[in-house]
C-alpha cells in the first residue's frame, strides 16, 4: 500500500466513525441479517456491480474483507466475507462500495462514490425509515471534513426515493 493510499484509508475510517459511531448502521445484526440485506442490494433493479457471494469470514477473523476473481466463462465474481464482529449495515455498505467500484479502487476518490450510493440503497431498503438520506448526509459531511474528495460515478445513480440529489 501507499503511503498516500494509507493516509485515505485511515481518514476514511475516522470519517467512518464520525458518520455512523452511535448510529443504527453500527448495531451488530448478525450474520443472516446482514446477509439478507446486502443480497437485497445486488440483486435489486439499481445494482450496477459485479456478481457478489456474501460469506461468513473465519471465526477468529477481526475484520471483514472483499476480493475480487475472474471465473472462466461467468466473468467476475466478488467475494465478501463478514467478520463475526463486524455484522452491521455500515461494514455492509463498505464492503459493497468495495465491490461496486472495483477492489482496485481501494478507498480513493471512486470507492467513496460508491460509497455514498451503496448507503443510499441500503438504508433505504426499509420505506418506513423517516432518517432516509440522513446517513448519506452524514457520510458526504465527515468525507468533506475529513478532506476526502469523492469522485465521479461509473454507474449510474441509484433511484433512491424519499432521498435528495446526491452531488459527485
Amino acid at each position: 500500500m501507499t503511503r498516500r493510499a494509507d493516509i485515505e484509508r485511515t481518514a476514511l475510517y475516522a470519517a467512518e466513525l464520525v458518520a455512523f459511531d452511535g448510529t443504527d448502521l453500527e448495531s451488530r445484526l448478525g450474520q443472516d441479517a446482514i446477509a439478507g440485506r446486502m443480497r437485497a442490494v445486488v440483486t435489486g433493479r439499481w445494482w450496477p456491480g459485479p456478481r457478489v457471494d456474501i460469506r461468513r469470514a473465519r471465526a477468529d477473523a477481526l475484520a471483514s474483507s472483499t476480493r475480487c476473481c475472474v471465473e472462466a466463462g461467468t466473468g467476475t465474481l466478488v467475494v465478501i466475507r463478514l467478520a463475526d464482529e463486524q455484522t452491521t449495515v455500515a461494514t455492509a455498505a463498505h464492503e459493497l462500495a468495495h465491490a461496486l467500484a472495483g477492489v482496485a479502487a481501494g478507498h480513493g476518490p471512486e470507492f467513496r462514490a460508491a460509497y455514498l450510493d451503496v448507503v443510499a440503497v441500503i438504508t433505504n431498503l426499509d420505506s418506513t425509515d423517516r432518517r432516509r438520506g440522513l446517513h448519506v448526509e452524514q457520510l458526504l459531511d465527515a468525507l468533506e471534513a475529513s478532506g476526502l474528495e469523492v469522485g465521479g460515478r461509473r454507474w449510474p445513480s441509484p433511484p433512491v426515493e424519499g432521498v435528495g440529489p446526491i452531488a459527485l
